[in-house]
């Protein structure tokens, strides 16, 4: 189960990012022409790798921003 934990934790990282990588379209377009420069698998890693760094980027900023309100708010998360 731990494994599975880690797996889907990483995979909502993944989504997230790809979401947010979609929805800006200059970075949509310049991760694509970056990635498009190689072949293949290293081409898909790129770009997904993107994706993973970006969500859990953004993730640990709302994690923050979430913890912060709740601080200043007297109540744990």
């Amino acid at each position: 189960m731990k494994i599975l934990s880690v797996v889907g934790t990483i995979a909502m990282f993944l989504v997230g990012g790809g979401i947010i990588v979609h929805g800006i379209a200059p970075l949509h377009h310049a991760i694509d022409a970056y990635s498009s420069g190689f072949h293949g698998i290293v081409s898909a890693l790129l770009s997904n790798g993107a994706s993973l760094v970006l969500g859990f980027l953004v993730g640990s900023i709302v994690l923050l921003v979430v913890n912060l309100v709740a601080k200043l708010r007297g109540k744990s998360v």
